[in-house]
């Protein structure tokens, strides 16, 4: 019987080595996309990104690179996230494989959190350093307190190179400079180890004296006082005298040789949001749906034109995914935006002409891809605020932008309604 056991666990052992031999083969590998995990009410109606800009697509290691654009706070802001009175500008990248080297918003250097104002927008530029060579998917990102980390738009970005070539060189306030890669490193594994050491024979003492088996079954007999061991107490003593000791010798030794420091800063960083341009094309959403088998929002507008020349609707943009028409095409399509994020069917509408100066109109619009589905922005069907946002861009002749936040109520559909 114990050869018939022995012989099973062997042949199970074998079929579970081969299985993780195979399985790096067998399913295809995840290519980032970590955003769309995120609740689709939390990518449409907080944070709007707008015109982002991967700038060094292809990189060597040690080269610099941009990432920029701008971004409207959604007034249509969902009571469930909090409001963003502490905001952090930062990247969305697979690990550390570029150094943020710095982060500017509207101009401010942003190395502090700090308030932002809803339906205010922002423009960002944050500059990296190339570290790890690698096919990298980057990300804008706004951290918000209590609510976590806004993706914004994925793009994919080369670094080519050999690590071991990576310097990151920082001069210090006393006038030194050293590698900030390599600085400390061994410092951080030798008190790593030295810890794991002590905690280690903290544990190895107990479970020695005698095993914890024998602790429990005494305890739960006899209570904790037949424990309480005289050299428990005293090595329990030495430990910690020991330990305050290192700490105060470490820290002394710290403190001598790198007298002059900058403690970690917890300020707040006030930063006032791009000033409000005129816009003399109103819109209103009168109506929304979602055809569930068409993968297609549909929109009514009610739009009105105060300005002194035509203007012509060309793109609708909601978390990073851009519906664009043929307007939209030619005077606001970056060629270097992701293709994956552009919607191949684009935005239709039955008004394919300019609005002229003080003319109003309804306009049917639709934006239909499957794209809906595959950045699993359908799961706004599910949530129990049925409700859509996003940014509408329209062109006037003069070539000038005009950017309105729409937001509304959406009713799925099964069938195309008259509307």
């Amino acid at each position: 019987m114990k050869a018939k056991h022995a012989l099973k666990l062997s042949i199970l052992s074998l079929c579970g080595a081969a299985t993780l031999a195979l399985l790096p083969g067998l399913i295809p590998s995840a290519l980032a996309h970590g955003e769309r995990s995120q609740e689709p009410f939390l990518r449409m109606r907080t944070v709007n990104w707008y015109d982002t800009q991967w700038v060094g697509k292809s990189t060597a290691v040690n080269d610099m690179a941009y990432l920029k654009g701008s971004f409207h706070l959604s007034e249509d802001w969902p009571r469930a996230v909090v409001k963003p009175e502490i905001t952090f500008l930062n990247v969305g990248s697979p690990s550390s494989v570029f150094v943020r080297l710095s982060s500017k918003m509207n101009g401010t250097p942003m190395f502090n959190a700090g308030p932002l104002e809803i339906g205010r927008d922002y423009s960002y530029e944050v500059k990296l350093k190339a570290r790890l060579p690698g096919h990298h998917h980057i990300h804008p990102m706004l951290a918000i307190k209590l609510a976590g980390p806004v993706a914004g738009p994925g793009g994919w970005m080369d670094i080519t190179g050999r690590y071991e070539d990576f310097v990151n060189p920082v001069k210090t306030l006393t006038n030194e400079t050293f590698d900030s890669e390599t600085m400390g490193s061994m410092t951080g594994i030798m008190w790593h180890v030295f810890w794991i050491a002590i905690g280690i024979f903290w544990v190895g003492w107990f479970a020695i004296r005698p095993m914890y088996l024998v602790r429990a079954r005494v305890l739960a007999a006899y209570g904790d006082e037949i424990l309480l061991d005289p050299i428990d107490r005293k090595v329990g003593t030495a430990v910690l005298i020991f330990t305050l000791v290192v700490v105060l010798v470490g820290y002394l030794a710290a403190e001598g040789r790198h007298p002059v420091s900058v403690p970690l800063q917890a300020g707040e960083t006030k930063i006032k949001p791009l000033p409000i341009k005129p816009n003399p094309f109103s819109v209103e959403v009168a109506h929304a749906e979602y055809d569930v088998p068409g993968r297609a929002l549909r929109f009514t507008l009610h739009a009105t034109n105060n300005g002194t020349e035509p203007v012509s609707i060309g793109e609708f943009t909601t978390a990073g995914i851009r519906f664009l028409n043929k307007t939209g095409q030619q005077r606001n399509l970056d060629p270097e935006y992701p293709a994956e994020l552009v919607a191949q069917e684009g935005l239709t509408s039955d008004h394919d002409g300019p609005i002229n100066p003080g003319e109003t109109v309804d306009i049917h619009i639709e934006s239909k891809d499957v794209l809906w589905e595959v950045q699993r922005l359908v799961d706004i069907l599910h949530d129990p605020d049925q409700r859509f946002a996003g940014l509408l861009m329209s062109f006037t002749e003069s070539g000038d932008r005009l950017i309105n936040s729409i937001s509304a109520p959406v009713i799925p559909v099964f069938t195309k309604l008259g509307m």
